[in-house]
Formats: C-alpha cells, structure tokens, sequence
C-alpha cells in the first residue's frame, strides 16, 4: 500500500484499510482466468459487503452477483434487473418473502437442497405472482450441504421444475474442502468428476440439462476448469485475500487488498506487545502456523505473532523480531479471514487508483437473513 501510514496518519487506530489498486489487480487476474476457461464471473458480495466494491466487480464485466443472505441482495443489488443468485439454502417464510419481492426488480435464483426450501419459495413466488429460478446444491466433497447422487439430483431438479413459480435452471457445486496441496492436487479433482460427471449426464438424459453449472471456492478457483461443465465461478475472498489465502500459498502477499491499522498500546512485558485491535477488530478467527496459534499476520513483522484476542487487545509475541515495535507505533494486519473481518466495521477507507483517501460503507454489514 503506498504510504500506508503517512496517508492515513490522521484516523484513530483501529479501522480497516483496502487498496483499490490491488483490488483492481485481482478483478483483473480473475477476469483474465475466466476469459480464457470460458466462464462467467459472479462475486460473492458477502464478502465486502459493500455497495462501492460490488460496483467496482459489476464494471469489470460481472455477470451477476452471489449473495450468501436475501438482505444482503436488499442492500447491494446495484441497479434494476440484476442477476442475483442466492448461494445459500434461504429456509423460512421471510426469507423467502424477500426472495419473492426481489425477483420483481431482479431476475433470481436460489440454491437449494431440500423440497421443503422449494416447497417455501414457490408458495412466496405465487402469493407474489412471480418467478424464481432454482440451482441444485450438489456436495462436491465438503459435506456442509447438497444432494450427493444422481437420483437425489434427479428428483429435486424434477420436483422444482414442476413447482408453480419456480424454474429449475442449474446446479451449483462449492469446493470448500480443497486448499494448500489438495487445492492443487489433480488426483482431487478427479474424484470430484467421478462423482459429478455420472449425475450431469443423468440431467442431460432426462431434459434437464442445466443452463448454468457454477462453482466456487477461493483456493482451488484458478482450478475450476479441472472440474467438468463448469460454466461460472463464482468469487468471493478472492478478490481481496486474507492471511488463510496467504498461508496456503493461494496468493502472494502484494495480493492482499486488505489490512488492519492497529496501534502498540503497552510494552511492559519483555517479548510482548499489546496493540488495540482485539476481537471486535480482526475477528477471533484463528489457525495454525509452525504448530502456533495466530490470528493475522503482521505486515511489517512477519516474525511476530498475534497469538491471542480479547474484545479490545491484541497480544503478540514479537520475541523473534530484530527490532520490536515501540510503543505508540502502528502497524498493520492482513485478517485471517477478511470476510469475517468487513462485517465487524461500519465503514473501511480505500486508497484509490491515485493513492486519495475515500471513507466507504460496508452497507450490508449485520445482513443475516
């Protein structure tokens, strides 16, 4: 980030800080991938949630948008008409009233994986009189949620198209159990293919062919070409990284848009320092590294550790460092996970193409219906 702490110098200490020209960087690589695989692009803005990203990501050629929650398309759908898919088994009347609702002003899908999420959303879609589009979960391998055969994927597919209101359109697959090695390892997408090919070409047998197959995860995404059929990705932390990306090699650190401004607030402990942001700050999300706990990853101190979070304080371990940060400096954080980390601020600053600095919204921050 260019003068990271010069330009921001002014702001109170703790706030979230995102480089737009690394951020144009991703949507470009990611662009670029899909061109050449032939894929539509579909960011997740559940990750950001925010209004001036999304228009950023729509610009670039966008297909559409993902959202994890039905709000969340409340809140971000740029403009009329959008291709919004709801990536997520939206169970419930008020759910499925807002899903009911949008589909006026915007042309929308739901992924399910049960008869009663279509049973819900074609009794919303005729009370409304409209029409929502239906993509099948299929569970490629993690095992959260989805049909796992092709008589299950059958049936669904077969149930939501005859629905009243409803349109089966496609099959959406998640490869969330694929990172570090098994991310790059030919041998997993094999199995995901052995499983998935049979239940395609069933649906093609039996008139449902899916107009849209999409899949998504950030660290096996410059992969999904591996995965037969595919015709959409769908993008989430990719577009901004965080420390898991990091850490699993799935990108460099010139590829994190995003960071945390913390400042050193105690020192009294040899080897240790104190900074201001706690858990309210970087989310208590955590993983290992060398067999240690961590909960970010300190820009300017890759030797430190942050190794342990209270609502408002941060400890870490700076035993290793040259030369430890002194009290009163700033540093900066890449979050562990940046989606978690965005819904925790009510607005982030972005240092634009010209190196300014503009305060944005995250706009559908607290969105969980």
């Amino acid at each position: 980030m260019p003068d990271l702490f010069t330009l921001t110098s002014g702001l109170p200490t703790p706030f979230l800080v995102l480089d737009q020209t690394i951020l144009k960087r991703n949507i470009h690589r990611i662009h670029a991938y899909a061109d050449l695989h032939g894929f539509q692009v579909r960011p997740h803005v559940k990750t950001h949630k925010s209004r001036a990203i999304t228009r950023m990501q729509m610009s670039a050629g966008a297909a559409g948008i993902a959202v994890a929650k039905a709000t969340e398309a409340q809140t971000l759908a740029p403009e009329k008409k959008t291709d919004i898919t709801v990536a997520y088994p939206a169970l419930g009347d008020e759910r499925a009233q807002i899903i009911a609702e949008l589909s006026k002003r915007h042309y929308v899908k739901v992924a399910v994986d049960s008869k009663s999420l279509v049973d819900s959303l074609s009794a919303a879609a005729l009370r409304n009189r409209t029409r929502v589009g239906i993509h099948i979960i299929f569970d490629a391998g993690l095992h959260r949620c989805g049909v796992t055969d092709a008589e299950q994927t059958l049936e669904l597919a077969r149930y939501a198209q005859e629905k009243p209101g409803l349109g089966y359109e496609g099959i959406q697959l998640y490869l969330g159990h694929l990172y570090g090695d098994t991310a790059r390892d030919l041998k997993c997408f094999e199995q995901i293919n052995a499983r998935w090919e049979p239940v395609f070409k069933a649906l093609c047998r039996a008139g449902l062919l899916p107009q849209t197959v999409s899949s998504g995860s950030t660290p096996s995404l410059f992969e999904t070409h591996r995965i037969n059929y595919i015709n959409e990705v769908r993008v989430g932390t990719a577009y901004i990284n965080d420390y898991f990306v990091l850490k699993f090699n799935h990108c460099r650190r010139s590829d994190c848009a995003a960071r945390v401004v913390a400042t050193v607030v105690s020192d009294s402990i040899p080897g240790q320092v104190i900074i201001d942001a706690g858990s309210k700050s970087l989310s208590a999300k955590q993983m290992l590294r060398h067999g240690n706990l961590e909960m970010g990853y300190v820009y300017e101190y890759p030797e430190a550790r942050i190794f342990r979070l209270h609502e408002e304080h941060g400890w870490m371990d700076v035993s290793r460092c040259k030369k430890p940060p002194a009290l009163g400096q700033r540093i900066s954080i890449i979050p562990v996970n940046v989606a978690l980390c965005m819904n925790l601020y009510d607005s982030f600053y972005l240092i634009d193409m010209e190196g300014a600095l503009q305060k944005e919204r995250v706009d559908a921050r607290g969105c969980h219906v």
